[in-house]
C-alpha cells in the first residue's frame, strides 16, 4: 500500500469524505452556535486578561478562542445550506434563507463593530478595558471574523422551520 492509498484510507476512516465531498445532509444548529460563541468571547477574555503565555489562564483561552473559531468554521460546513454544489443547486427556499440570513447577521454585525468604535472611542476611560498589544488587535480581528462566519448559519438555522413530524415512525 502506497503513502498515497493510505491516507485515502484515513480520510475514510476518519469520516472526512462526507464533509470534504458534502454527503452530509444540512440541520439547521439552533443552540451550538450560542455556545460557540459564548467560548469565543470567553476565550477571548481569559487571552486579553493573561497577556502573556506565561500566564496559566493564556492557554487555556488560546485553545477556547482558536477552538470556538474552528467549530465556527465546522458549523457553517454542517448547518444550513449556503452554497450550491455540482450536484445540488440551491432551491428557491435556500435561496431566500440564505438571503434574509445575510442580510440580519449583515446588520446586526455592522450594530456590534458600530458600538464596537464608540466603545475604543473612549480610550481615556480609565476603568473600561481596552486591547493593549497587537496581540489583543490580533485576536480581536480573527474573533470578528469567527462572529462574521457563525451569525449567518445561526440566523438561519433560526429561519428555518422546523422539520414536520413524522408520525409514521
Amino acid at each position: 500500500m502506497t503513502l498515497l492509498e493510505k491516507m485515502d484510507h484515513l480520510v475514510y476512516a476518519t469520516r472526512l469524505d462526507r464533509i470534504v465531498f458534502m454527503k452530509v445532509e444540512p440541520r439547521p444548529f439552533r443552540w451550538l452556535p450560542a455556545l460557540v460563541m459564548l467560548g469565543l468571547v470567553a476565550g477571548y477574555a481569559l487571552l486579553a486578561r493573561a497577556g502573556s503565555p506565561l500566564v496559566a489562564g493564556f492557554w487555556i483561552g488560546w485553545l477556547l478562542f482558536y477552538g470556538a473559531i474552528l467549530a465556527a468554521a465546522f458549523l457553517r460546513t454542517l448547518g444550513p445550506r449556503f452554497t450550491a454544489t455540482v450536484n445540488r443547486p440551491l432551491d428557491e427556499r435556500e435561496l431566500t434563507v440564505k438571503a434574509r440570513a445575510h442580510a440580519i447577521s449583515g446588520a446586526v454585525f455592522a450594530t456590534i463593530a458600530m458600538m464596537g468604535c464608540f466603545y475604543m472611542a473612549s480610550a481615556g476611560v480609565p476603568w473600561l478595558w481596552h486591547p493593549r498589544s497587537w496581540f489583543d488587535w490580533f485576536n480581536l480581528g480573527f474573533g470578528l471574523q469567527g462572529i462574521s462566519v457563525l451569525l449567518p448559519t445561526w440566523i438561519a438555522s433560526w429561519i428555518e422551520p422546523r422539520p414536520a413530524a413524522d408520525y409514521d415512525d
